[in-house]
């Protein structure tokens, strides 16, 4: 009976469901509650300001699209992420999700294809001219997973090789206005196209910033393996280029709100 108890006691631990799996990840590498808004108001802001300059009115369905939409994108980018480090966060992070076996890289892939099946159907139903688009979005993001067929030499180039990944943000908003302006047609505004790629612009600025922040970190939190650009150009040189491209961020906005008035 003691024997038994043993073995009992020691017995492993039921596996949580993979929904409850799921969402323990989802609060550990992409919190909805933190990242929710901020996409809401990216996917919102795209289809109201392309209605703007079209002089119409924005249309919930089509804004519901976009940003259902780029939920999915921004999620099937940190899911390549995980393949490209998982060596790396094996070696020098293994209290994350998928080095610890909390889920595994397959179940990260199916959900990233479940997701593309979302993406297309809503986006067929906007309108078949913007699955273009969404191929479009969809094949930068798998050479970027391939790091466009040049790792070694992106590797040594950290400027080029932020910029060429940060490319995404604004085709991910050129397709969120493109759900406002392909339904309904370009006009409106005479400088449309101009406005609308410097709000593409502001995208790839403040995609820049918040990669170029959440990769700069005090001496003391500098961790052997993990790349920064504290690390690289040193916290001083780090925060002068965080500084910097916030100028051009809101130079861009400025330009952008005087053109569309």
């Amino acid at each position: 009976m003691g024997a038994a108890a043993g073995t009992g006691g020691s017995a492993a631990k039921p596996r949580a469901s993979f929904g409850a799996r799921l969402w323990q990840y989802q609060e550990e590498r992409f919190p909805l509650m933190k990242h929710g808004p901020l996409i809401a108001a990216f996917g919102a802001s795209a289809v109201c300001l392309s209605a703007l300059l079209r002089g119409g009115t924005p249309d919930l369905v089509a804004m519901l699209v976009a940003i259902l939409v780029l939920f999915g994108f921004f999620f099937q980018l940190r899911v390549p992420d995980e393949h490209k480090d998982n060596a790396e966060d094996t070696k020098y992070r293994p209290e994350r999700p998928v080095p610890r076996g909390l889920v595994t890289l397959g179940e990260l892939r199916t959900v990233a294809i479940v997701n593309a099946v979302v993406q297309l159907a809503v986006t067929a139903f906007l309108g078949w001219a913007l699955v273009g688009i969404l191929l479009l979005v969809w094949a930068w993001m798998a050479i970027m997973t391939k790091e466009f067929f040049v790792p070694g030499w992106l590797k040594k180039r950290p400027v080029i090789y932020m910029v060429s990944h940060m490319m995404v943000m604004p085709l991910i908003d050129l397709y969120a206005t493109a759900c406002d302006w392909v339904p309904a047609g370009i006009g409106g505004h005479q400088g449309f196209r101009l406005t609308l790629g410097g709000f593409l612009l502001v995208s790839l600025v403040n995609g820049t910033s918040i990669e170029i922040a959440r990769k700069s970190w005090a001496p003391e939190q500098e961790r052997e393996g993990v790349e920064t650009y504290s690390k690289l150009w040193k916290p001083g040189g780090a925060g002068v280029a965080l500084m910097a491209v916030f100028i051009i961020g809101l130079a861009v906005s400025a330009f952008v709100h005087v053109r569309s008035g």
